[in-house]
């Protein structure tokens, strides 16, 4: 009932439903750990078959994410008429309600909040972290089915549809399950790699809080890296085309910067050291290269 209602044209209602979720989603059966990898068990979820008919209707993503972005506050500094265009809430009493709703207290990030530099006020972890749940509850048809509505919102023109898709593909690369590797491999990797040399800069706020969030640690104490973290700083520190905007290399430093807030330096693995030894000297030719910017 609350999956189909992330789709409703009123806005309480779905507010009322994000929120139900983030209580109710919470059995993960296709998440791997090391239990099951033990065992080879595979406990499947009672809801999993009634969760896939809904997500399974033509065109459910695609409505989710398009009225979802309808909830998200984008700064005035956009101007007005975008801000009509897009639906935002726009006045400070309906923005509280938002953030209301909208702030989970998750364990998320793990750094304090004054150490964060990326400013993606708009990005909602407690969006991200349904559709993780989703993805934990029924496993790989969720990734297939997010496919094609995460590649188009996550070039759309309008920063609210590309904040939703940042937020979902957060949550699905935070999802540790099984069958998550190869989705990356077949076109997750290539879809990172078009949201960093996207010309469309307004939204890179929200896409290095998704990448914060897709790294972050697991656990009560963020300290298990999740499975993608080192395909993901692979992807990241790969070289940019020798032709590019500075805007794009301001863009992947951005993200750069958001992956190394959530690496702890004492529990660092030897792909974190060597993560941070390729950005430090790529830096460092960046500071002797001739133009100033």
């Amino acid at each position: 009932h609350f999956l189909k209602s992330l789709r409703s044209q009123v806005p309480p209602t779905r507010m009322l439903a994000i929120s139900a979720l983030n209580v109710l989603l919470q059995e993960s059966p296709h998440r791997l750990s090391q239990e099951k990898k033990l065992t080879g068990g595979n406990l499947k979820s009672p809801l999993e078959d009634a969760l896939i008919q809904v997500f399974s209707e033509t065109g459910f993503f695609e409505e989710t994410l398009n009225y979802l972005s309808h909830d998200h506050i984008i700064p005035d500094s956009e101007g007005a008429s975008s801000r009509r265009n897009r639906g935002t809430i726009s006045n400070a009493i309906d923005k509280s309600i938002t953030r209301f709703y909208f702030d989970f207290a998750a364990s998320w990030p793990r750094t304090p909040t004054w150490i964060s530099m990326i400013g993606g006020d708009n990005f909602y972890a407690s969006f991200a972290r349904i559709f993780k749940r989703l993805v934990q509850e029924c496993g790989s048809p969720v990734i297939l089915a997010l496919q094609s509505s995460l590649e188009e919102s996550s070039v759309a023109k309008e920063r609210a549809k590309q904040c939703v898709a940042a937020e979902v593909l957060a949550g699905v690369l935070h999802s540790d399950v099984g069958g998550l590797s190869e989705s990356w491999d077949s076109w997750i990797m290539s879809l990172v790699q078009k949201i960093i040399v996207n010309p469309t800069v307004e939204s890179t706020p929200d896409w290095a809080a998704s990448i914060r969030y897709a790294v972050t640690g697991k656990g009560k104490y963020g300290i298990k890296m999740p499975i993608l973290r080192d395909r993901i700083l692979d992807c990241l520190v790969k070289p940019l085309p020798h032709i590019v905007s500075t805007n794009i290399v301001a863009k992947r430093f951005s993200f750069l910067a958001a992956a190394l807030i959530e690496i702890s330096p004492p529990r660092m693995k030897d792909v974190e050291v060597k993560f941070h030894g390729t950005l430090l000297s790529e830096l460092i030719d960046c500071m002797n290269f001739s133009s100033a910017q």
